[in-house]
């Protein structure tokens, strides 16, 4: 008996991730490819540094043999991973193929809907975008469209089946909300135009933080009635106007089910008031305090920071130093994240007009050369909901 010739299949990744450990998870199909019928040589494969093998089994196509590796416990690094075939005379290795296994990065892209109106053309340019760069949305909806005379039934059911369209392509359904004066009336509450981030007096840039926590979750909670009403399903993500949000908030979201929020940012100030955030300007998902929304805790929500930044009103040129900040969080081209890293980028499908539309693109695509998906590193796009799963 002699070794049968083997080649990895083109179809085996380089790139795999470390697996979080409470939940089950192997390799994706590592394919071998032989001249000829191997079975006699009981082929298996195996991580050369950690001696963790699996038998080849036949898939059907040919001579092509399949296994999966379980890694769990094996560290962030480079390795090699061996054919071995038995002959009488001891093991062979056949062919190697070296891998890198990486910590996980993940870039989240939500898309918020303000209230108002936003155009056909808008939407399609966000739409292109996703389709094109192959990224899910996390399309945050807003219902105060529905409480308002200032968007027509036209333009809000527009919007609406826009929305739904994306959900049925796999993006995700998530909850945004500004505190516009019409729609806290329309929620049986007593609307505010202070304090505010702008000198408006329509209560948009009143920060959520300016209500109660009761009053908060009155909104929620009418918020979620509305969409309901509107066939939309119950959303688990969240963002807040002007990412104004605290404990209470947090709290409230929390105990109506919500698993992500994404209202947080790096402590500074919009336009007259200060963040009610203190975070730093990498700041990592946590789980936050019950008391302090700046604060890790054993709140059942994930608070994932918007570092990635907001491309409204941004060019191509005026976009780069995002990238550049963008890419300084990650691990560059070709290397190993040692540790998990997540980016929240925020844009609105209202505003993206032909130049933000290639501002947004040139940021993705200053990120392709780390796409896990590509087999070119460990950086993966996902929804909030995706994220707040992956980040247990």
């Amino acid at each position: 008996m002699t070794a049968v010739p083997a080649r990895f299949d083109d179809a085996t990744r380089r790139w795999y991730l470390v697996p979080d450990p409470r939940a089950p998870s192997v390799t994706p199909a590592i394919l071998v490819a032989f001249d000829a019928d191997p079975a006699a040589t009981a082929p298996s494969i195996r991580l050369r540094s950690t001696g963790t093998g699996m038998p080849l089994a036949p898939t059907g196509a040919g001579n092509v043999y399949g296994a999966s590796l379980d890694l769990h416990a094996v560290a962030a690094g480079g390795y090699a991973i061996d054919v071995v075939e038995r002959l009488a005379s001891g093991e062979v290795v056949v062919a190697t193929k070296e891998i890198v296994i990486s910590e996980p990065e993940y870039v989240v892209w939500t898309l918020d809907f303000e209230g108002d109106a936003s155009s056909d053309q808008a939407m399609a340019n966000t739409a292109d975008i996703a389709d094109e760069q192959k990224i899910p949305m996390t399309v945050m909806w807003n219902p105060r469209v529905w409480t308002t005379t200032q968007v027509t039934a036209a333009r809000a059911d527009a919007m609406l089946a826009w929305t739904k369209a994306r959900v049925a392509k796999g993006d995700e359904l998530s909850l945004h909300l500004h505190m516009w004066t019409d729609f806290v009336r329309a929620a049986g509450l007593v609307p505010r135009t202070a304090p505010n981030w702008a000198g408006r007096s329509d209560g948009y840039d009143v920060p959520m933080t300016a209500y109660p926590e009761n009053d908060q979750r009155a909104l929620l909670e009418y918020s979620l009635r509305l969409m309901s009403e509107h066939d939309l399903a119950r959303p688990t993500t969240f963002r807040a106007g002007g990412q104004f949000a605290n404990d209470a908030t947090l709290r409230t979201l929390a105990a109506l089910g919500f698993v992500a929020d994404c209202s947080a940012v790096p402590a500074g100030g919009f336009g007259r008031l200060p963040y009610p955030w203190t975070l730093g300007a990498d700041a990592q998902p946590y789980r936050p305090s019950t008391s302090d929304a700046n604060k890790a805790g054993d709140l059942a929500l994930l608070e994932a920071p918007t570092i990635g930044g907001n491309t409204f009103g941004y060019d191509v040129r005026t976009i780069q130093p995002v990238i550049r900040a963008d890419l300084s969080y990650l691990a560059p081209a070709g290397e190993i994240a040692t540790t998990r890293r997540a980016l929240t980028v925020v844009s609105h499908p209202g505003t993206i007009d032909a130049t933000e539309r290639a501002a947004i693109a040139a940021l993705f695509t200053s990120l392709a050369a780390l796409r896990y998906d590509r087999d070119s590193g460990p950086l993966r796009f996902v929804t909030l909901a995706q994220l707040a799963q992956a980040w247990r």
